[in-house]
C-alpha cells in the first residue's frame, strides 16, 4: 500500500535529518499526532522504516506499531517540508562553547544578586501595597521590571517595537505572546505593564523569585486539576472587570522545535467575556540566546518584542484566530495544526 501524502517520506529526507533533531522531536510529536486526524490505513515504506530504526535507535518491534511508525512518518515528513531550518533543531545547539555556559552562569549569579535587596524590599513596601494598591501592585510590578532590566543589562538587548500599541497601565487587557525561553519573562517585564502571569503553582515555592511572584499577585495554576483551572479562570475574569490586565502563554507551554503551537482558549474566553481587548506580543531571539531544555547557554545577541495592535470584539474563537496571525506574522513560523479545544483543559 502506498503511503498517503500527508505522511510520505523519502529516504533522503530520512538521511537529511540528524539524530539529536530527531531524537529532540519524538515527545512533542506524540501529543501533536494523537490530534492530526491520520487515517489508520496511513503506511510507511519499509526501506524508511528501517533507516529509522537505524537512526532512532528503537527496536524493529516498536517500529511495527502503526502509531509509532506514524510518528516516525510525521518526524521525517515534517523534516522534508523544512524542519531543517527550525530554531530550535539540532543545528541551533551547534556552534556552543564553553563561552556560551559561562555566559550562563554569570547571567544566573546577576540575576541572584539582583533580586535578594529587591526582594527585600518589596517586603518592607508590601504592608502599604495592599494598603493602597491591592489590585495592580503597581509598585512590586516596578521592582519586578528594575530586575529582568538590571539583570539583562550586561548581556543582551532588549529592544521593543510597537510601543504605541500599549494600552495605558490602568487600562484592563488580556496580554498574550509565543512562549520560547526561559528568558522570555526577563523580556515581558521590560514592558513595564502590571499585568498578572499564569504560573504553575511549583514556580511559587522558588526561593526570592517564586515569593517575589506572590508578592506581586501572579496568578498560580495547577495544570492537571479541572478545580485549579475553573478557579484560575474565574480569577483572572473577576481581575479583568476591576481593571487588572492578565497575561496568557496560550501555547500552554514553551515550545521544543520552535513551531508555533495552536492556541488554547482560556485567555481568549477570558477576553470575551470580561469585554477586554486581547494584545498579542511577538517574542523574537529569546529561543536562540537560551534554547529550551539548553538552561544552561547563554549565547550573545539580541531579542526583539514586537507588540501589534490590540484585538477586541467577537468571540473567542475570532479573537484567537487574529491574535495568532498577527504573532506568526512576526516569528515566521507556522503554527502546528491542532484542534481548537474549548474544554477547561485547553486553559
Amino acid at each position: 500500500m502506498a503511503a498517503t501524502p500527508a505522511i510520505a517520506m523519502s529516504v533522503e529526507s530520512c538521511r537529511a535529518l540528524s539524530p539529536g533533531w530527531i531524537l529532540s522531536q519524538r515527545r512533542p510529536l506524540v501529543s501533536r499526532i494523537s490530534c492530526s486526524g491520520l487515517g489508520s490505513r496511513s503506511a510507511v515504506s519499509r526501506e524508511s522504516l528501517q533507516l529509522a530504526r537505524g537512526r532512532l535507535g528503537l527496536s524493529s518491534h516498536f517500529l511495527e506499531s502503526r502509531t509509532v511508525a506514524r510518528i516516525v512518518a510525521r518526524v521525517f515528513d515534517q523534516s522534508a517540508a523544512g524542519a531543517a531550518a527550525a530554531p530550535f533543531g539540532d543545528e541551533n545547539l551547534q556552534g556552543i562553547t564553553l563561552f556560551h555556559k559561562c555566559r550562563a552562569v554569570l547571567f544566573y549569579l546577576t540575576t541572584t544578586l539582583v533580586a535578594i535587596p529587591l526582594f527585600l524590599v518589596m517586603l518592607l513596601q508590601h504592608p502599604l501595597v495592599l494598603l493602597l494598591d491591592r489590585q495592580r501592585r503597581k509598585a512590586q510590578h516596578l521592582i519586578n521590571k528594575l530586575w529582568a532590566s538590571a539583570s539583562t543589562f550586561f548581556f543582551y538587548e532588549v529592544e521593543i517595537v510597537g510601543k504605541e500599541h500599549l494600552p495605558h497601565p490602568n487600562e484592563p487587557a488580556v496580554y498574550i505572546s509565543n512562549h520560547q525561553s526561559f528568558l522570555d519573562i526577563f523580556a515581558l517585564f521590560q514592558l513595564g505593564r502590571p499585568f498578572k502571569f499564569i504560573s504553575k503553582t511549583s514556580v511559587f515555592f522558588i526561593p526570592i523569585v517564586g515569593w517575589a511572584m506572590y508578592l506581586t499577585g501572579h496568578i498560580p495554576l495547577h495544570r492537571l486539576d479541572a478545580k485549579s483551572q475553573l478557579e484560575c479562570l474565574r480569577r483572572c475574569i473577576e481581575l479583568l472587570k476591576r481593571g487588572v490586565s492578565v497575561f496568557f502563554f496560550p501555547e500552554g507551554t514553551r515550545s521544543t522545535d520552535g513551531t508555533l503551537a495552536a492556541f488554547k482558549k482560556g485567555a481568549f474566553s477570558c477576553a470575551a467575556k470580561a469585554k477586554v481587548p486581547v494584545v498579542p506580543i511577538a517574542l523574537v531571539g529569546t529561543g536562540h540566546l537560551m534554547p529550551n531544555g539548553k538552561e544552561n547557554v547563554l549565547r550573545t545577541g539580541k531579542v526583539k518584542i514586537v507588540i501589534h495592535p490590540r484585538v477586541q470584539g467577537g468571540t473567542a474563537d475570532e479573537l484567537c484566530d487574529q491574535a495568532q496571525k498577527y504573532i506568526v506574522s512576526s516569528v515566521a513560523i507556522s503554527p502546528v495544526k491542532r484542534p481548537f479545544n474549548s474544554s477547561i483543559e485547553e486553559l
